[in-house]
């Protein structure tokens, strides 16, 4: 045989190979894979209401849409905009990468009966989707899940491998529920014009303390810690100040410290409280509190031991109701003194000018 029939024959072979592949697939996909069984994707997430998680050690978790871009957890607390939008594009972006193959799927369907989380998407009041998330593949590049039939509430008796196209990691961990990792982490998210008044106490050096008053966003009056006018202030620095409280947030929630420990930084006394009264009437009240130093810590200039954490700190938010870690980096520009708000006298700014 010639080397050019060779040839011939071995394109012949690919591309009957290739059709006969093609033909697998497509029948799969019409006939022996049905597309209920792998069709997880929810593609007008602007359509869904509530999203309901129950894992199989029992714990359960309800996301609420309340309006556009605002989603409540478990009717009591504000969810976090990122981790929402996360869900969001997962269950929009679901495709299949491969099913479970038949010498893993006895393993995946007792992975996923002991240790997975059932997912229910509602639009309106309807059932849209429901579907089990279990654990990630070991090269990390896909989750395996498991559809349920939403008319007849069966389970799909073949589980999927799932992936996001684009998107290299772990899906499972977009299915958290961790109440207190859900719960959005704003402190202060107020414009100026939601203001009413701004009062910054120091206990510790009462004198330092001011307040800031609104009549409305154009009018503004300052005060010293004897209630006392301040009239050469510098409106600019008012309101670029009053700006930061647009957006101010905890690091982590601290509401599991042990009791006695809690106690402890609790004793000591407030740092600093913060009262913001927003235009109907309502304060919001924070109070921070120093964090014993990590052991061996040390100056970094004198050399001698931190008894106080230089970089965070503590704080009473929600009427005292929770225990937040914060940073100073975050809430350093929240604690002037109010002298940073007196002008410069003209003295002070040409001294500044080159000669």
């Amino acid at each position: 045989m010639t080397s050019s029939k060779k040839i011939r024959i071995a394109a012949l072979s690919v591309l009957l190979l290739s059709g006969i592949s093609f033909w697998i697939i497509q029948r799969n996909q019409s006939g022996t894979i049905r597309k209920e069984l792998f069709d997880f994707a929810v593609p007008d997430t602007s359509s869904i209401t509530k999203i309901y998680m129950v894992n199989t050690a029992g714990k359960q978790l309800t996301l609420q849409k309340e309006k556009i871009g605002e989603w409540k957890i478990n009717e009591k607390f504000k969810a976090r905009n990122d981790a929402m939008r996360n869900l969001l594009v997962c269950i929009k972006d679901l495709q299949v990468r491969t099913p479970v193959s038949k010498n893993a799927l006895e393993n995946i369907s007792k992975q996923m009966a002991t240790s997975s989380t059932k997912i229910e998407i509602y639009q309106g009041d309807k059932l849209a989707k429901s579907y089990y998330v279990g654990s990630d593949t070991q090269d990390g590049l896909g989750t395996f899940m498991l559809l349920v039939d939403t008319e007849t509430g069966e389970n799909s008796t073949l589980p999927f491998v799932m992936f996001i196209p684009g998107f290299n990691g772990f899906l499972s961990i977009r299915y958290f529920m961790d109440e207190d990792l859900w719960r959005d982490r704003s402190i202060f998210a107020f414009y100026p014009d939601q203001i009413t008044s701004l009062s910054v106490q120091y206990p510790r050096v009462p004198d330092s303390s001011f307040t800031i008053s609104l009549s409305n966003s154009n009018v503004i009056s300052l005060s010293d810690s004897k209630d006392r006018n301040i009239t050469d202030f510098d409106t600019l620095k008012v309101k670029q100040y009053l700006n930061y409280y647009s957006n101010i947030q905890y690091e982590a929630l601290k509401n599991d410290l042990r009791p006695g420990f809690k106690d402890s930084v609790l004793a000591k006394g407030p740092l600093h409280i913060i009262t913001l009264t927003d235009r109907s009437g309502k304060a919001h009240v924070v109070k921070t509190f120093s964090k014993p130093a990590n052991p061996n810590s040390v100056d970094q200039v004198t050399g001698q031991p931190l008894t106080e954490d230089l970089e965070r700190m503590f704080a009473l938010i929600n009427g005292d109701k929770d225990l937040v870690l914060i940073q100073y980096y975050v809430f350093g520009k929240l604690l002037p003194h109010p002298s940073y708000f007196k002008k410069k006298s003209s003295a002070t700014i040409n001294s500044g000018k080159k000669k």
